[in-house]
């Protein structure tokens, strides 16, 4: 191999006078060429497309393709690539172009960046992977006994053809077919053959705990051996980590920053900090209150990196860090989504971005993947969000802002001073402005969806012309934007003196999270405007106000995408190589076409390659009792004798299986009446676990091990569960 500074054997004879005579009939200034390029990376041909000065030339965007080399000449002499030659670069490389520079004789060739070559992959034997999952296979000898499943291997050998082929797969697969190891066994078989990893992603964390708590590690000792083990990661969103550095901080600060209720609980963070292995919030023995994880959760916009003193020791860094190396890396569709946004933000496609970067894609629990997207992809503002948003300023004389005041009290110098006055005379009444006005406007909204059944109302283009408005919601609207526009003219003006002066760590931390605060609330006022009041044009989009809470008592305002096909066609299925849907519900009445006219698969141009259904092996007939109370009075209507009957038929239920039950709530509020009222019927015959009262892995857990327990939950528990 040459090297790149003295290559001239790789530019063929006749294309090297050519590329002299352009430069010398261009009097020596520079000239830009596009070359072709044989299998081993010799110049075989060469076009001119710009000519320039001495020392510039223009980089045409678009005039080399794929598999090409972007040439110019250096007059001086020297070679070696200036800073916009090596950026030049880095974009042609990412469309698939080299990039040299010549000499002005053309005698010497300094290759910046090579032509990329398609990668080549091995690929699967197709009946070994399946038989993996047959009879003899090494699934069935781990496991010690065989039951067979022709719908799991079915489901497998399509996903193995995708892998070999690419494409976009709908898989529905009912309850029973197996489908984790139906895709995670090609996953594992085409990494340790090409060594390219896969994305799982999920819509619930039960799922995600089954597959890295139970299924990954499994397969890892039926499937690996002495030449290869298999890796696996979980990684989950930014809040779901300990920071290290803000718990350092809030212990610190602990009286100004928390009410003393919550000393106790920050305590028991700290201690449980030095034992933790991943450091994640379904690892705490009890879930936190939301004003203390608030303060020492891991966050994007606080987070220093690698300059940060606790980096080695991260949590989410850790994770990221395993992820980067694992065959199989489990998230869940918010995370998911959240990478598609800042990779659209940032056109970054190649390189890692919230999560590695990934070609082979795997969407369990599929059906969900349309709501999660507009939720990211869309603009959302809640009044329990605004509450605990101001709450992170001061609360009760806790917060950031007390905290922050205590520490320029123990300042000498003028700007700490100056700021300390600035703060207690307008960022604390403006901050009791924001709080007062926001509460008004949102029990306003209220009050329009209260009465609604189901509690949600469209916000259309007639809501302009709506009573409410004349009634005080214009007033309070403008009210709450300018009392947030004052917290936030005050926050810059305190952060920009501070930063100019003496300043501590903690400080700096403390600066550092109001900055973060000030960055949200002037996405509340974005939301407030787009929702309430969008300006004409843009982008059509869905508005709406609807009771949320656990009591129904909160307001939620979103705006998001009228249609989400084509973001979703672009951002996600258009970029991966492989890409497998799968669910126990996607299709309607076995027709696959609503599914993919809302996931932007549709169309002449579908890149659908695969649409099957696999039907669960239970014998619901003989297996399954199916049952509909009629005679239990209407929640509605008196939500007190519902209550009770609904109490007196579990409890029945309960006697006649022995316990071993789930109960499953649409909301919490009926969960915790329930749950009070059951353990005086039961009288403690049987476990009672109940959401909320720990964290749901150890609830399952908990519940397999009993085997006669009666667990209640809501949501998070009607799907992903494996008992």
């Amino acid at each position: 191999m040459q090297r790149p500074s003295d290559s001239t054997s790789r530019i063929a004879p006749g294309v090297r006078t050519f590329l002299a005579q352009e430069i010398a009939a261009a009097e020596g200034r520079e000239v830009s060429f596009v070359a072709t390029v044989d299998r081993d990376g010799n110049v075989t041909g060469a076009r001119t497309v710009a000519r320039g000065t001495v020392d510039r030339v223009l980089a045409l965007n678009g005039v080399a393709g794929p598999g090409e080399m972007l040439l110019h000449n250096h007059p001086g002499g020297h070679l070696a690539p200036s800073g916009a030659d090596l950026n030049v670069a880095a974009q042609l490389h990412d469309n698939g172009v080299g990039f040299g520079i010549i000499s002005n004789d053309a005698t010497r060739l300094y290759v910046v960046v090579e032509v990329p070559r398609p990668r080549t992959f091995a690929r699967l034997d197709a009946l070994g992977v399946v038989e993996d999952l047959g009879e003899h296979g090494r699934v069935a000898r781990a496991l010690g006994a065989f039951e067979d499943r022709q719908g799991q291997r079915d489901m497998c050998a399509h996903l193995v053809d995708a892998y070999n082929d690419g494409g976009v797969l709908l898989l529905e697969a009912g309850t029973g077919v197996g489908k984790s190891f139906a895709y995670l066994v090609p996953a594992l078989a085409w990494a340790r053959a090409n060594g390219e990893r896969t994305v799982v992603s999920t819509n619930t964390i039960n799922l995600q705990e089954q597959l890295v708590g139970k299924d990954l590690p499994f397969l890892k000792q039926a499937l690996g051996d002495q030449d290869w083990s298999p890796s696996f990661a979980l990684l989950k969103g930014w809040r779901n980590y300990l920071c290290l550095a803000r718990l350092h901080q809030a212990v610190g600060a602990q009286r100004t920053l928390l009410e003393p209720d919550k000393f106790d609980e920050l305590t028991s963070i700290a201690s449980w900090a030095g034992r933790t292995q991943d450091g994640t919030l379904g690892d705490l023995p009890a879930p936190p209150s939301p004003e203390v994880w608030d303060e020492v959760s891991a966050e994007s916009d606080l987070c220093p990196r690698i300059r940060c003193e606790h980096f080695d020791r991260c949590f989410f860094f850790r994770a990221r860090r395993v992820a980067a190396q694992a065959d199989v890396v489990v998230v869940n569709h918010h995370l998911l989504a959240a990478d598609l946004g800042v990779r659209k933000a940032t056109d970054n496609w190649q390189e890692a971005a919230v999560l590695p970067p990934y070609q082979r894609l795997v969407l369990d629990e599929a059906h969900h993947l349309e709501d999660v997207a507009a939720s990211h992809l869309g603009q959302q503002v809640s009044s329990r969000g605004v509450r605990r948003l101001l709450g992170r300023f001061e609360r009760n004389g806790r917060g950031l802002a007390p905290t922050l005041m205590r520490e320029l009290m123990a300042s000498d110098d003028l700007l700490a001073r100056a700021s300390l006055d600035l703060m207690r005379e307008r960022m604390l009444p403006g901050l009791a402005d924001a709080r007062r006005a926001s509460e008004q406007m949102f029990q306003r909204l209220h009050l329009l969806v209260a009465e609604i059944p189901g509690g949600q109302r469209r916000l259309d283009d007639e809501f302009r012309e709506d009573p409410v408005w004349k009634d005080g919601l214009t007033r309070e609207l403008e009210a709450v934007l300018i009392a947030l526009k004052t917290l936030r003219d005050v926050v810059e003006t305190v952060t920009d003196r501070l930063e100019q002066g003496e300043h501590t760590d903690r400080r700096m931390r403390l600066l550092l999270e109001l900055r973060a605060v000030l960055n949200r609330l002037e996405s509340v006022s974005e939301t407030l405007d787009r929702t309430l009041r969008p300006a004409a044009g843009g982008e059509p989009v869905v508005r709406w106000i609807e009771r949320t809470g656990r009591q129904g008592n909160e307001v939620t305002l979103s705006a998001v995408p009228l249609d989400l096909a084509p973001v979703l066609r672009e951002l996600l299925f258009d970029k991966c190589r492989t890409v497998a849907l799968t669910s126990a519900t996607l299709a309607a009445g076995g027709d696959f076409g609503f599914i993919e006219s809302r996931l932007g698969l549709s169309g002449a141009d579908s890149p659908v390659t695969t649409r099957e259904s696999f039907p669960s092996p239970f014998d619901y007939p003989n297996q399954c009792l199916f049952g509909i109370p009629n005679d239990l009075p209407d929640p509605r209507e008196d939500e007190a004798s519902h209550l009770d009957a609904l109490v007196q038929v579990v409890t029945d239920v309960a006697y006649a299986s022995d316990g071993g039950m789930f109960v499953l709530f649409t909301s919490h509020r009926a969960l915790k009446q329930a749950a009070s009222a059951l353990r005086i019927s039961t009288g403690g015959r049987w476990p009672l676990l109940v959401q909320g009262e720990a964290q749901r892995d150890q609830l399952l857990r908990r519940f397999r091990e009993a085997g006669n327990a009666i667990l209640l939950g809501t949501d998070s528990f009607w799907e992903g569960v494996d008992v």
